[in-house]
């Protein structure tokens, strides 16, 4: 078998391709940058939700505005 030809799984041989300082540093880099991501998106999940709670209770909590006065228009007799 030549070094081109990959081996047959069927024995179990898998061949990793040799790694790099820089493959290992970039892979690192994208996990950092993942976990902060999601990070993030937890936070702002939780900082909505608790907005819209707020929201939900001041509207709640206002005064009921007066009901509109209905105004007849009626002629002015002569």
């Amino acid at each position: 078998m030549t070094r081109k030809e990959k081996p047959s799984p069927l024995f179990g041989q898998h061949f990793r391709p040799p790694e790099t300082l820089q493959d290992r540093t970039t892979a690192a880099a994208k996990l950092i940058i993942e976990e902060d991501r999601s990070r993030r998106d937890e936070i702002s999940t939780r900082l909505r939700e608790a907005r819209l709670e707020r929201d939900e209770k001041r509207v709640a909590a206002a005064k009921p505005k007066a009901p509109a006065v209905k105004r007849s228009r009626k002629k002015a007799s002569d």
